[in-house]
């Protein structure tokens, strides 16, 4: 076999670690985050470490490496070691985390010991098998340049054809083999990649015997610390440098890019291609110019430039886009490769350099190889702190990149003299980068990039920016909607992604999960409330005096502190409520831990699909959530169709279905819809109390304002109890920690669950499984359910309302009629107007002068008609036909109410006025027709 074949066979070995490694990072990642939670803490200190274990390999290659025999064989048992150590943490890290409960269980308030404890656990489990994964460079780059004394070379080899290995790794773990093979199958997957690698490295083993003997090359040097101190700092700097900007880079495509499983690896694969191609690159360049290292500050100096350089250019990388939200395979690898592939490349470049510089200083191939690797390791790990725990949240993006373009031109610096590079090439970089500094483009990240997101969910209104906060897991902006130069409501947006809002559709099925449990169970005096939003659910409870404590649990500190732009009023803020107590802590970690049982638990985690949050969702999840019940308790729980392909939600309805045999489903506000399950719950309770909120004027105003207007409209909202779900997930598995993907992390963000919602909307079938329900004649009075079966024809009005946004002549005129003739709703009737109880507050702030407006004027005319005042909205109405574009709908309106009234002539007189003009409008046919059945009016004729 001849040398260039060993070679390339090795580094076919080594692309299949590199592989397996990434899988099993990915696995115990997801594991970890069901042991110890998925807070940015329990996720940093994961990879403190595995980065730690891999430090720690790196320097027991310098100090012990050439002491382990043959590196081929030594690398075949470290591969079996890794396999046999990977396979077994990902099925025993669940276990393990419960073991350790008892120890951190008196720590969960304390995060200051809590974390290091965290981190001591996770070192632990992470030490065998990344401690091998550590090893294996050093060994195996001793073991090429037995055959070939060009290091540098054969660095940049290895460590490119491993990171290939790992960018493959990333993409086809989550594109294919978790999904496919589930958690545990994966493991195996990438445990059996690890002995191929190992039984490859063992038959190849006899064929590197014949090489030149490592003994030849040991002794014939000492450690050189003092000369390479420059290199192993400038080895430390890009370690730290490289993790933080990745977190920056993250953190800064999270404001463009919808933050699922999928979007988070192809923008890690960016990242290890970059590297991996700019280590093979080094290789090539190396061949052709063994002294090509001295090029290391132009590459340094190059990196800051780019660094400054792309951020700058990012709004030209951004502009095919439109400001839409970014998903998908391609789509993100797009925005990812222009930001983050040429700095990753020359990263790669320089670490390889690094190390050839280094070989001139230390003893062996093995030393070199280690103490490189282990100076960029611990560097990383620290970078990856800072740029999530420091820079982020202290300096913010913008000042971070520019603070990264620094330090990579310092890095230069630090090596300038230990170089020697031609000045032709060093001073016109030097001079770009230090004009690139001089042009950062300071008060883009507010004056454009946050603008974008927070645009994107605004854009249908007025509004402005009330908060901005880079915090330590996330960017969150608070956005102001207005109506009339006022306050309609107040939208926290995420990244990328509105994850809450306290406009009153969303209020709606927020506060109902407080609201339906309340009105049935019997005397509900502890809840726990896992993840907060902007409070809406929350207010709903402390709204609810006969609730004793309530327990908020949510990941973000920063969300919480910033609530207070949603509450400006201290007395209405939740968080500032005697029974409230707040919990920093992931939900599911939280459950494990806590002794607390509860009456209700309500939950409305981020959607499903986001990365992290599906561990909310399985049915081990759900089992927690009942353990934590007591008898009798509620819980109620989101689900958000419209982030949901059809399989996925049904996926986590099996899931909850399994837990809850009781489990039922309810309409929230269109696809927002809502889990309802019980620890066996036993009623009915009386009509007194299952009416109280109605009762109780602080809560009744808020039902009101969010069209829950009467207590029979709460049973109108059922859409099935367990044996519809049943049937409707027959064909269906349950979503298990085991296999995650049966969420599709790409499926459905933005798309929604549109087969499935369809098939809820059908009321009358509704009504039926109402009225044949053992939930429902267990938990409802009696009289409430024959009470209630009128308002599924009004639920059936809302559902179309909510369907058919826009002008009024898009919707049934007939509809309308129903509602004020046969109820005295009023919501229904102002959202068929197009304004809301967010709108007539505004108005109602306004000065008399103020509402004299048109447009005024009709919001006004419509409050005014839902409460059956017609005489006094057809006022306003003849003011707000002034606006062009309400004359159509004001004059109808007008023409209908004359109709109502009685007032026939005048009705005839208008209507015959108004058909000239609107005559070819076609979608006034059925307008026209309800005015000649109703009042005899029709100037068709």
């Amino acid at each position: 076999m001849t040398l260039i074949q060993m070679t390339l066979i090795l580094c076919a070995i080594f692309f299949v670690s590199g592989a397996s490694a990434l899988i099993f990072e990915t696995l115990w990642f997801h594991q970890a985050g069901i042991a110890f939670g998925n807070s940015v803490w329990a996720s940093s200190l994961v990879l403190s470490g595995f980065m730690g274990g891999l430090a720690l390999g790196s320097a027991a290659a310098v100090w012990r490496g050439d002491r382990l025999g043959p590196p081929v064989r030594t690398y075949a048992v470290l591969e079996l070691i890794i396999a046999v150590s990977g396979v077994s943490l990902v099925f025993l890290l669940p276990s393990l985390g419960t073991l350790a409960t008892p120890v951190l269980k008196p720590f969960i308030s304390q995060p200051w010991v809590l974390n290091p404890l965290r981190l001591l656990l996770a070192f632990a489990f992470l030490l065998i098998p990344s401690t091998a994964m550590g090893l294996t460079l050093p060994l195996l780059t001793k073991a090429l340049v037995m055959a070939d004394p060009n290091f540098g070379r054969v660095l940049g080899r290895l460590y490119g054809w491993n990171t290939l290995g790992a960018v493959m790794g990333a993409v086809v773990a989550e594109t294919h083999l978790v999904k496919i093979l589930g958690i545990h199958g994966s493991a195996l997957t990438a445990g059996s990649l690890n002995i191929i690698a190992a039984m490859s490295a063992a038959l190849l083993y006899r064929h590197f015997r014949s090489l030149t003997a490592p003994t030849a090359e040991a002794g014939t040097k000492t450690l050189q610390w003092s000369g390479s101190r420059s290199w192993l700092g400038a080895a430390f700097l890009s370690g730290f440098a490289l993790l933080a900007l990745e977190v920056i880079w993250f953190r800064f495509l999270l404001l463009f890019v919808v933050g699922t499983s999928l979007s988070f690896a192809v923008m890690l694969a960016v990242v290890l291609a970059g590297i991996s191609l700019g280590g093979l690159f080094a290789a090539f360049w190396l061949r052709l110019r063994p002294d090509s290292y001295r090029y290391a500050v132009a590459i340094s100096v190059t990196s800051g430039l780019l660094c400054a350089g792309t951020y700058a250019l990012f709004p030209t990388i951004l502009a095919p886009f439109a400001g839409a939200s970014i998903i998908g395979f391609g789509p993100v690898l797009k925005i990812s490769i222009p930001l983050m592939f040429p700095v990753s490349f020359l990263s790669g470049i320089f670490f390889t350099f690094v190390g050839t510089a280094l070989r001139r200083e230390f003893p062996t191939a093995t030393a070199t190889t280690g103490v490189l690797t282990f100076a960029n390791t611990v560097g990383a790990t620290l970078g990856a702190f800072a740029g999530g725990f420091l820079l982020l949240p202290l300096l913010g993006m913008e000042a971070s990149f520019f603070l990264m373009a620094l330090l990579y031109g310092a890095i230069g610096l630090l090596v300038f003299t230990k170089c020697q590079a031609p000045r032709q090439v060093l001073y016109p970089i030097g001079a770009v980068f230090v004009l690139s500094l001089v042009l950062f483009p300071w008060g883009a990240m507010f004056r454009e990039h946050l603008m974008i997101p927070a645009g994107r969910w605004s854009a249908a209104h007025p509004w402005q920016v009330l908060g901005v906060r880079e915090g330590v897991s996330e960017t969150i902006l608070y956005i102001e909607e207005l109506i009339f130069g006022k306050r309609q409501h107040v939208r926290l947006v995420t990244n990328s992604y509105s994850m809450s809002s306290g406009q009153f559709n969303a209020r709606r099925y927020m506060k109902l999960y407080a609201y339906l449990p309340v009105a049935v169970h019997p005397d509900p005096r502890n809840v726990l409330l896992i993840s907060y939003g902007v409070g809406s659910t929350a207010k709903a409870l402390t709204d609810t005096e006969s609730i004793a404590a309530i327990d908020v649990v949510d990941i973000s500190r920063d969300i919480l502190e910033m609530n207070s732009l949603v509450f400006p009023d201290p007395a209405e803020l939740p968080l500032n409520d005697s029974r409230v107590r707040v919990h920093i802590e992931d939900g599911r970690y939280f459950l494990k831990t806590t002794d607390e049982t509860y009456d209700l638990i309500t939950g409305e985690p981020p959607p499903p699909p986001m990365a992290g949050v599906v561990n909310l969702y399985t049915r081990e999840y759900f089992q927690l959530v009942r353990e934590r019940l007591n008898e009798g308790g509620f819980v109620t729980y989101w689900l958000p169709l419209h982030s949901l392909g059809d399989g996925s939600a049904k996926a986590i309805i099996k899931a909850f279905l399994d837990v809850f045999p009781d489990a039922s489903l309810w309409h929230g506000w269109k696809e927002d819809v809502m889990l309802v399950g019980t620890r066996d719950a036993r009623g009915p309770v009386s009509v007194e109390r299952f009416e109280q909120q109605w009762r109780d004027p602080r809560v009744a105003d808020e039902l009101k304002a969010v069209g829950l207007e009467r207590p029979e409209q709460l049973g109108a909202l059922f859409i099935g109890d367990a044996n519809y779900l049943r049937d409707l997930t027959r064909d269906d598995l349950p979503l298990v920690d085991n296999f995650p993907q049966r969420i599709l992390s790409d499926s459905a963000l933005g798309t929604g669950s549109s087969g499935l919602y369809r098939s809820l909307t059908d009321t009358e079938a509704a009504q039926a499984r109402f009225t044949a329900s053992p939930l429902i004649d267990n938990l409802w009075p009696a009289s409430a359910i024959q009470a209630t079966l009128p308002y599924f024809e009004f639920q059936r009005i809302v559902n179309e309302l909510i369907d058919m946004s826009g002008h009024p002549f898009d919707k049934s005129i007939d509809d309308l009629h129903l509602v004020i003739t046969q109820s005295m709703l009023t919501a229904p009737i102002m959202w068929f107007m197009g304004t809301s109880s967010d709108a007539q507050r505004a108005l109602e702030s306004l000065s008399p002068d103020e509402r004299e407006v048109p447009v005024r004027q009709y919001h006004a005319a419509a409050r005014l008609i839902s409460e059956r005042r017609f005489e006094e909205a057809l006022e306003l109405l003849h003011r707000a036909e002034g606006n062009q574009n309400l004359f159509s709908s004001a004059r109808m309106f007008r023409t209908y109410l004359l109709c109502l009234l009685q007032r026939i002539d005048d009705a005839r007189w208008l209507a015959l006025d108004t058909y000239p003009i609107l005559q070819q409008d076609s979608r006034l046919e059925s307008w026209w027709d309800l005015l000649a059945e109703t009042c005899g009016v029709d100037p068709r004729s």
